[in-house]
Protein backbone atom coordinates (compact mmCIF):
# COMPACT_ATOMS: atom_id res chain seq x y z
CA UNK A 1 0.00 0.00 0.00
CA UNK A 2 1.32 3.54 -0.96
CA UNK A 3 0.15 6.45 0.39
CA UNK A 4 1.14 9.48 -1.82
CA UNK A 5 1.55 12.24 0.34
CA UNK A 6 0.24 15.62 -0.63
CA UNK A 7 2.20 18.22 1.73
CA UNK A 8 -0.52 19.78 4.36
CA UNK A 9 -3.27 17.31 3.84
CA UNK A 10 -3.30 15.97 7.08
CA UNK A 11 -1.25 13.12 6.26
CA UNK A 12 1.41 12.64 9.15
CA UNK A 13 -2.01 11.96 11.15
CA UNK A 14 -3.30 9.54 8.57
CA UNK A 15 -0.11 7.88 7.97
CA UNK A 16 0.25 6.79 11.91
CA UNK A 17 -2.89 5.63 12.19
CA UNK A 18 -2.12 3.61 8.98
CA UNK A 19 0.84 2.45 9.70
CA UNK A 20 0.27 1.20 13.26
CA UNK A 21 -1.72 -1.86 11.19
CA UNK A 22 1.12 -3.47 10.27
CA UNK A 23 3.64 -5.35 12.00
CA UNK A 24 7.34 -3.69 13.21
CA UNK A 25 9.02 -2.69 10.52
CA UNK A 26 7.39 -3.67 7.52
CA UNK A 27 5.46 0.32 7.20
CA UNK A 28 7.58 3.29 6.17
CA UNK A 29 7.07 6.71 7.36
CA UNK A 30 8.08 9.66 5.36
CA UNK A 31 11.41 11.20 5.94
CA UNK A 32 12.21 13.54 3.96
CA UNK A 33 10.73 13.08 -0.10
CA UNK A 34 11.94 10.51 -2.66
CA UNK A 35 12.89 12.58 -5.77
CA UNK A 36 13.01 12.01 -9.95
CA UNK A 37 15.02 10.57 -11.10
CA UNK A 38 17.62 9.92 -8.28
CA UNK A 39 15.52 8.20 -6.37
CA UNK A 40 13.73 5.80 -8.44
CA UNK A 41 15.58 2.73 -7.28
CA UNK A 42 15.04 3.88 -3.86
CA UNK A 43 11.55 3.77 -3.93
CA UNK A 44 11.14 0.38 -6.09
CA UNK A 45 13.59 -0.64 -2.71
CA UNK A 46 11.23 0.71 0.08
CA UNK A 47 7.82 -0.56 -2.04
CA UNK A 48 9.25 -4.20 -1.89
CA UNK A 49 10.03 -4.07 1.59
CA UNK A 50 7.50 -2.75 3.12
CA UNK A 51 3.96 -3.59 3.39
CA UNK A 52 2.80 -0.04 3.86
CA UNK A 53 4.86 3.13 2.22
CA UNK A 54 3.95 7.21 3.10
CA UNK A 55 6.00 9.53 1.34
CA UNK A 56 5.79 13.26 -0.94
CA UNK A 57 6.90 12.85 -4.21
CA UNK A 58 9.22 15.78 -6.73
CA UNK A 59 8.68 14.00 -10.08
CA UNK A 60 7.23 11.32 -11.99
CA UNK A 61 8.26 8.47 -9.99
CA UNK A 62 4.80 6.36 -10.41
CA UNK A 63 4.85 7.30 -14.18
CA UNK A 64 5.50 3.26 -14.85
CA UNK A 65 4.86 1.95 -11.49
CA UNK A 66 2.02 0.37 -11.41
CA UNK A 67 0.54 0.46 -7.31
CA UNK A 68 -3.12 -1.74 -7.23
CA UNK A 69 -3.37 0.09 -3.49
CA UNK A 70 -2.65 3.90 -3.96
CA UNK A 71 -4.04 6.60 -1.10
CA UNK A 72 -4.04 9.92 -1.93
CA UNK A 73 -5.85 12.41 0.64
CA UNK A 74 -6.99 16.02 -0.83
CA UNK A 75 -7.75 18.92 1.47
CA UNK A 76 -10.45 21.91 1.08
CA UNK A 77 -8.26 23.78 -0.87
CA UNK A 78 -8.69 27.30 1.30
CA UNK A 79 -7.63 25.67 4.53
CA UNK A 80 -4.74 23.86 2.29
CA UNK A 81 -3.48 26.96 1.49
CA UNK A 82 -3.79 28.66 4.87
CA UNK A 83 -2.04 25.68 6.18
CA UNK A 84 1.14 26.14 3.61
CA UNK A 85 1.29 29.50 4.23
CA UNK A 86 1.56 29.28 7.85
CA UNK A 87 4.06 25.99 7.35
CA UNK A 88 6.30 28.50 5.07
CA UNK A 89 5.79 31.75 7.32
CA UNK A 90 7.67 29.41 10.16
CA UNK A 91 10.10 28.15 8.48
CA UNK A 92 13.16 30.51 7.90
CA UNK A 93 14.59 28.34 5.50
CA UNK A 94 11.90 28.22 3.14
CA UNK A 95 12.77 31.02 0.28
CA UNK A 96 8.96 32.47 0.67
CA UNK A 97 9.47 32.56 4.26
CA UNK A 98 10.42 36.56 4.87
CA UNK A 99 8.09 37.53 2.41
CA UNK A 100 5.42 35.93 4.16
CA UNK A 101 6.27 37.23 7.20
CA UNK A 102 6.45 40.64 5.95
CA UNK A 103 4.10 41.27 3.47
CA UNK A 104 0.43 41.30 3.91
CA UNK A 105 -1.69 38.49 2.26
CA UNK A 106 -3.05 40.12 -0.69
CA UNK A 107 0.33 41.51 -1.55
CA UNK A 108 2.04 38.39 -0.76
CA UNK A 109 -0.39 36.32 -3.07
CA UNK A 110 -0.40 38.86 -5.68
CA UNK A 111 3.39 38.55 -6.25
CA UNK A 112 3.79 34.65 -5.18
CA UNK A 113 0.31 33.24 -5.49
CA UNK A 114 1.68 30.89 -8.35
CA UNK A 115 3.08 28.99 -5.59
CA UNK A 116 -0.17 27.99 -4.05
CA UNK A 117 -2.13 27.99 -7.49
CA UNK A 118 -3.95 24.66 -7.81
CA UNK A 119 -0.93 23.01 -5.67
CA UNK A 120 -2.69 19.68 -5.08
CA UNK A 121 -3.57 18.91 -8.35
CA UNK A 122 0.00 19.94 -9.40
CA UNK A 123 1.48 17.93 -7.10
CA UNK A 124 -0.65 14.55 -7.66
CA UNK A 125 -0.26 15.40 -11.78
CA UNK A 126 3.48 15.90 -11.14
CA UNK A 127 3.74 12.26 -10.14
CA UNK A 128 2.48 10.74 -12.81
CA UNK A 129 3.67 12.39 -16.22
CA UNK A 130 6.73 15.39 -16.16
CA UNK A 131 4.48 17.92 -15.36
CA UNK A 132 6.44 21.25 -16.47
CA UNK A 133 7.02 19.45 -20.25
CA UNK A 134 3.60 18.84 -20.71
CA UNK A 135 2.62 22.43 -19.49
CA UNK A 136 5.17 24.29 -21.65
CA UNK A 137 3.80 22.22 -24.92
CA UNK A 138 -0.13 22.21 -23.80
CA UNK A 139 -0.40 24.51 -21.35
CA UNK A 140 -1.89 23.93 -17.74
CA UNK A 141 -5.66 23.20 -18.36
CA UNK A 142 -5.31 21.34 -21.37
CA UNK A 143 -2.68 19.28 -19.06
CA UNK A 144 -5.13 18.66 -16.15
CA UNK A 145 -8.14 17.66 -18.86
CA UNK A 146 -6.28 15.25 -20.38
CA UNK A 147 -4.80 13.64 -17.92
CA UNK A 148 -6.17 14.42 -14.95
CA UNK A 149 -9.13 11.47 -15.30
CA UNK A 150 -6.79 8.83 -15.80
CA UNK A 151 -4.93 9.79 -12.58
CA UNK A 152 -7.58 9.26 -10.62
CA UNK A 153 -8.61 6.15 -11.89
CA UNK A 154 -4.98 4.82 -10.49
CA UNK A 155 -6.17 5.71 -7.37
CA UNK A 156 -8.34 3.23 -5.06
CA UNK A 157 -8.74 5.63 -1.84
CA UNK A 158 -9.20 8.93 -2.52
CA UNK A 159 -10.23 10.91 0.91
CA UNK A 160 -10.48 14.07 1.53
CA UNK A 161 -9.17 15.29 4.88
CA UNK A 162 -11.85 16.19 6.85
CA UNK A 163 -13.35 12.53 6.47
CA UNK A 164 -9.84 10.63 8.06
CA UNK A 165 -11.40 9.72 10.94
CA UNK A 166 -13.99 8.13 9.13
CA UNK A 167 -11.60 6.44 6.83
CA UNK A 168 -9.59 4.26 9.22
CA UNK A 169 -12.41 2.11 10.81
CA UNK A 170 -13.90 1.65 6.80
CA UNK A 171 -10.45 0.77 5.91
CA UNK A 172 -10.03 -1.60 8.74
CA UNK A 173 -13.28 -3.04 7.16
CA UNK A 174 -12.49 -3.56 3.84
CA UNK A 175 -8.99 -4.82 4.04
CA UNK A 176 -9.29 -6.58 7.29
CA UNK A 177 -6.38 -4.76 9.11
CA UNK A 178 -6.70 -3.42 12.65
CA UNK A 179 -5.04 -0.11 13.30
CA UNK A 180 -3.65 0.41 17.12
CA UNK A 181 -3.24 4.00 16.87
CA UNK A 182 -6.70 5.09 15.39
CA UNK A 183 -6.68 8.04 17.91
CA UNK A 184 -3.47 9.36 16.81
CA UNK A 185 -3.38 12.73 15.84
CA UNK A 186 -0.01 14.98 14.87
CA UNK A 187 1.42 18.62 13.33
CA UNK A 188 -1.01 20.46 14.52
CA UNK A 189 0.13 23.99 13.76
CA UNK A 190 1.64 25.95 16.74
CA UNK A 191 -0.15 28.99 17.63
CA UNK A 192 1.61 32.28 15.70
CA UNK A 193 0.18 35.92 14.78
CA UNK A 194 -1.60 34.73 11.36
CA UNK A 195 -4.64 37.05 10.88
CA UNK A 196 -6.27 33.96 9.96
CA UNK A 197 -9.24 35.69 8.66
CA UNK A 198 -7.64 38.55 6.52
CA UNK A 199 -5.64 35.75 5.28
CA UNK A 200 -8.59 33.78 4.06
CA UNK A 201 -9.99 36.93 2.65
CA UNK A 202 -7.91 36.87 0.76
CA UNK A 203 -7.34 34.14 -0.59
CA UNK A 204 -10.83 33.37 -1.51
CA UNK A 205 -10.70 36.78 -3.26
CA UNK A 206 -8.42 35.33 -5.69
CA UNK A 207 -10.70 32.45 -6.46
CA UNK A 208 -7.74 31.41 -9.45
CA UNK A 209 -5.54 30.31 -7.02
CA UNK A 210 -8.07 27.38 -6.60
CA UNK A 211 -10.28 26.69 -8.92
CA UNK A 212 -8.75 23.23 -9.75
CA UNK A 213 -7.85 21.70 -6.88
CA UNK A 214 -11.79 22.61 -6.18
CA UNK A 215 -12.55 20.43 -8.91
CA UNK A 216 -10.48 18.25 -7.38
CA UNK A 217 -11.90 18.00 -3.57
CA UNK A 218 -15.21 17.91 -5.42
CA UNK A 219 -14.58 14.66 -6.66
CA UNK A 220 -12.76 12.97 -3.91
CA UNK A 221 -15.76 14.04 -1.23
CA UNK A 222 -17.73 12.12 -4.08
CA UNK A 223 -15.40 8.86 -4.41
CA UNK A 224 -15.10 8.82 -0.55
CA UNK A 225 -18.92 8.94 -0.28
CA UNK A 226 -19.65 6.21 -2.72
CA UNK A 227 -16.77 3.93 -1.12
CA UNK A 228 -18.15 4.25 2.36
CA UNK A 229 -21.25 3.05 0.98
CA UNK A 230 -20.14 0.33 -0.75
CA UNK A 231 -17.66 -0.94 2.16
CA UNK A 232 -21.12 -0.59 4.40
CA UNK A 233 -23.22 -2.53 1.57
CA UNK A 234 -19.91 -5.36 2.04
CA UNK A 235 -20.65 -4.99 6.02
CA UNK A 236 -24.38 -5.56 6.26
CA UNK A 237 -25.44 -6.28 2.62
CA UNK A 238 -28.68 -4.33 1.46
CA UNK A 239 -31.33 -7.51 1.89
CA UNK A 240 -34.52 -6.40 0.66
CA UNK A 241 -36.26 -5.38 3.94
CA UNK A 242 -40.12 -4.82 4.55
CA UNK A 243 -40.04 -1.43 5.56
CA UNK A 244 -41.34 2.25 4.05
CA UNK A 245 -38.94 1.85 0.88
CA UNK A 246 -40.94 -0.90 -0.17
CA UNK A 247 -43.85 0.03 -2.38
CA UNK A 248 -44.94 -3.51 -3.64
CA UNK A 249 -44.40 -7.04 -2.63
CA UNK A 250 -45.18 -10.32 -3.41
CA UNK A 251 -46.09 -12.54 -0.12
CA UNK A 252 -45.04 -15.71 -2.04
CA UNK A 253 -41.55 -15.33 -3.17
CA UNK A 254 -40.46 -12.38 -1.91
CA UNK A 255 -40.61 -10.18 -5.57
CA UNK A 256 -41.34 -6.52 -5.20
CA UNK A 257 -39.75 -3.01 -5.48
CA UNK A 258 -38.02 -1.01 -2.99
CA UNK A 259 -37.42 2.93 -3.67
CA UNK A 260 -34.31 3.96 -3.07
CA UNK A 261 -32.06 7.16 -3.36
CA UNK A 262 -34.18 10.54 -4.86
CA UNK A 263 -37.24 9.95 -3.11
CA UNK A 264 -39.20 12.01 -0.79
CA UNK A 265 -41.49 10.39 1.96
CA UNK A 266 -44.54 8.69 1.42
CA UNK A 267 -47.95 11.04 1.04
CA UNK A 268 -51.42 10.08 0.97
CA UNK A 269 -52.75 10.70 -2.41
CA UNK A 270 -56.39 10.32 -4.22
CA UNK A 271 -54.79 7.21 -6.11
CA UNK A 272 -53.21 5.92 -2.51
CA UNK A 273 -49.45 6.29 -0.92
CA UNK A 274 -47.46 8.23 -3.33
CA UNK A 275 -43.62 9.37 -3.67
CA UNK A 276 -42.46 12.18 -5.22
CA UNK A 277 -39.61 12.01 -7.44
CA UNK A 278 -36.32 14.56 -6.08
CA UNK A 279 -34.19 16.35 -5.52
CA UNK A 280 -32.37 15.24 -8.36
CA UNK A 281 -32.97 14.62 -11.46
CA UNK A 282 -31.94 10.58 -11.09
CA UNK A 283 -34.63 8.70 -8.85
CA UNK A 284 -33.60 5.21 -8.55
CA UNK A 285 -35.62 1.36 -7.54
CA UNK A 286 -34.57 -2.13 -6.35
CA UNK A 287 -36.42 -4.58 -8.17
CA UNK A 288 -36.50 -8.64 -7.43
CA UNK A 289 -38.88 -9.89 -10.25
CA UNK A 290 -41.01 -13.15 -8.79
CA UNK A 291 -41.86 -16.39 -11.72
CA UNK A 292 -43.03 -14.34 -15.05
CA UNK A 293 -42.91 -11.14 -14.08
CA UNK A 294 -41.30 -9.02 -16.48
CA UNK A 295 -43.25 -5.88 -16.36
CA UNK A 296 -43.05 -3.24 -13.96
CA UNK A 297 -46.03 -0.53 -13.92
CA UNK A 298 -46.73 2.54 -11.89
CA UNK A 299 -48.92 5.77 -12.23
CA UNK A 300 -48.09 9.19 -12.31
CA UNK A 301 -50.51 11.78 -11.77
CA UNK A 302 -49.22 14.95 -11.33
CA UNK A 303 -46.01 16.39 -12.58
CA UNK A 304 -44.02 19.49 -12.09
CA UNK A 305 -42.29 21.40 -14.69
CA UNK A 306 -42.04 18.68 -16.87
CA UNK A 307 -44.16 16.58 -19.19
CA UNK A 308 -45.52 12.99 -19.03
CA UNK A 309 -43.23 12.23 -21.82
CA UNK A 310 -40.26 13.26 -20.11
CA UNK A 311 -39.62 10.27 -17.57
CA UNK A 312 -37.15 8.23 -19.23
CA UNK A 313 -36.26 4.64 -17.59
CA UNK A 314 -32.60 2.90 -17.37
CA UNK A 315 -31.01 -0.12 -15.94
CA UNK A 316 -28.25 0.94 -13.54
CA UNK A 317 -25.41 -1.53 -14.18
CA UNK A 318 -24.42 -0.28 -18.01
CA UNK A 319 -27.39 2.85 -17.83
CA UNK A 320 -28.90 1.45 -21.03
CA UNK A 321 -32.00 2.76 -22.29
CA UNK A 322 -35.17 0.58 -21.14
CA UNK A 323 -38.55 0.26 -23.34
CA UNK A 324 -41.29 2.37 -21.98
CA UNK A 325 -44.65 2.32 -22.51
CA UNK A 326 -47.20 4.97 -21.72
CA UNK A 327 -50.90 4.88 -21.69
CA UNK A 328 -53.39 8.31 -20.33
CA UNK A 329 -55.78 6.18 -18.31
CA UNK A 330 -57.40 9.70 -17.39
CA UNK A 331 -56.33 13.49 -18.31
CA UNK A 332 -53.45 13.99 -15.99
CA UNK A 333 -53.19 10.21 -14.91
CA UNK A 334 -50.90 8.25 -16.86
CA UNK A 335 -49.69 4.60 -16.55
CA UNK A 336 -46.13 3.91 -17.15
CA UNK A 337 -44.77 0.27 -18.24
CA UNK A 338 -41.10 -0.66 -18.06
CA UNK A 339 -39.98 -4.10 -19.92
CA UNK A 340 -37.77 -5.87 -17.84
CA UNK A 341 -37.29 -8.87 -19.73
CA UNK A 342 -33.87 -8.58 -20.19
CA UNK A 343 -32.96 -8.18 -17.15
CA UNK A 344 -31.78 -10.13 -13.97
CA UNK A 345 -34.25 -11.16 -11.99
CA UNK A 346 -32.77 -8.77 -9.16
CA UNK A 347 -32.19 -5.87 -10.88
CA UNK A 348 -31.57 -1.75 -10.18
CA UNK A 349 -33.95 0.71 -12.26
CA UNK A 350 -33.17 4.80 -12.73
CA UNK A 351 -35.63 6.97 -13.78
CA UNK A 352 -34.96 10.02 -15.49
CA UNK A 353 -36.45 13.68 -15.54
CA UNK A 354 -34.57 16.36 -17.76
CA UNK A 355 -34.78 18.78 -14.57
CA UNK A 356 -36.60 18.97 -11.61
CA UNK A 357 -38.08 22.03 -10.15
CA UNK A 358 -38.97 23.71 -6.49
CA UNK A 359 -42.61 24.75 -7.03
CA UNK A 360 -41.26 28.30 -6.11
CA UNK A 361 -39.51 28.29 -9.53
CA UNK A 362 -42.55 27.18 -11.46
CA UNK A 363 -45.75 28.11 -10.06
CA UNK A 364 -47.40 31.73 -10.27
CA UNK A 365 -46.18 33.84 -7.58
CA UNK A 366 -48.79 33.33 -4.37
CA UNK A 367 -49.73 29.65 -5.61
CA UNK A 368 -46.85 27.81 -3.62
CA UNK A 369 -43.81 28.83 -2.74
CA UNK A 370 -42.37 25.19 -1.60
CA UNK A 371 -38.55 24.97 -1.71
CA UNK A 372 -38.30 21.05 -1.96
CA UNK A 373 -37.58 20.46 -5.63
CA UNK A 374 -39.73 17.67 -7.13
CA UNK A 375 -40.61 16.34 -10.78
CA UNK A 376 -43.56 13.94 -10.70
CA UNK A 377 -45.94 12.06 -8.20
CA UNK A 378 -45.83 8.20 -8.53
CA UNK A 379 -48.27 6.01 -7.35
CA UNK A 380 -49.30 1.85 -7.88
CA UNK A 381 -45.92 0.18 -8.39
CA UNK A 382 -46.56 -3.28 -8.90
CA UNK A 383 -44.95 -6.28 -11.19
CA UNK A 384 -46.86 -8.05 -14.11
CA UNK A 385 -46.52 -10.49 -16.49
CA UNK A 386 -47.03 -9.59 -20.37
CA UNK A 387 -47.15 -13.83 -21.28
CA UNK A 388 -50.95 -14.40 -21.44
CA UNK A 389 -52.35 -17.39 -19.65
CA UNK A 390 -52.60 -20.31 -22.20
CA UNK A 391 -56.03 -21.46 -23.19
CA UNK A 392 -56.65 -25.03 -22.56
CA UNK A 393 -56.97 -27.26 -25.90
CA UNK A 394 -60.40 -28.02 -26.83
CA UNK A 395 -60.97 -31.52 -26.79
CA UNK A 396 -61.69 -33.27 -29.89
CA UNK A 397 -64.96 -35.40 -29.65
CA UNK A 398 -64.37 -39.04 -29.70
CA UNK A 399 -66.76 -41.13 -32.22
CA UNK A 400 -68.78 -42.72 -30.17
CA UNK A 401 -67.74 -46.69 -29.55
CA UNK A 402 -69.00 -49.51 -31.89
CA UNK A 403 -71.02 -51.97 -29.53
CA UNK A 404 -71.02 -55.36 -31.01
CA UNK A 405 -73.51 -58.10 -30.07
CA UNK A 406 -71.60 -61.08 -29.49
CA UNK A 407 -74.33 -63.15 -29.98
CA UNK A 408 -74.18 -62.14 -33.51
CA UNK A 409 -71.00 -62.60 -33.54
CA UNK A 410 -70.16 -66.02 -35.61
CA UNK A 411 -66.51 -67.69 -34.76
CA UNK A 412 -64.88 -69.70 -37.81
CA UNK A 413 -65.42 -73.17 -38.01
CA UNK A 414 -62.10 -75.03 -37.05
Amino acid sequence: MFYLHIPKTGGQTLARRLASAFPPGRAHLQEGQFTYPADCAALGQCLASHDFVEAHLTGQLLEHRRIADLLVTVREPVAQIISNFRHIRREPDRRLSRAARELDPGTFLDHFGDFFADFQTRYLLSAFLPLGIEEERRGFLPTVARHLPAVLERARWLVPTDQIDAFVPLWEAETGHRAAERGYATNHAPADDVDCAALEAAIRARPALFALDSVLYQHACQHFAAWAEAVAEQRAPWDYPANAARVFHNDSDGGGVWLRGGWYPSEPTAHGPGNWAGPTRRSDLAVRRGAGQDVLTFDVTVINGITFTDILAFETARFTELPLRREELAPGHWRYRIDLAALPRTCGIALMVPDCFAAINVFPEGESASLERRSFLATGWALECTAKPARPRARKARPAPIVVDEAEVVLPAE
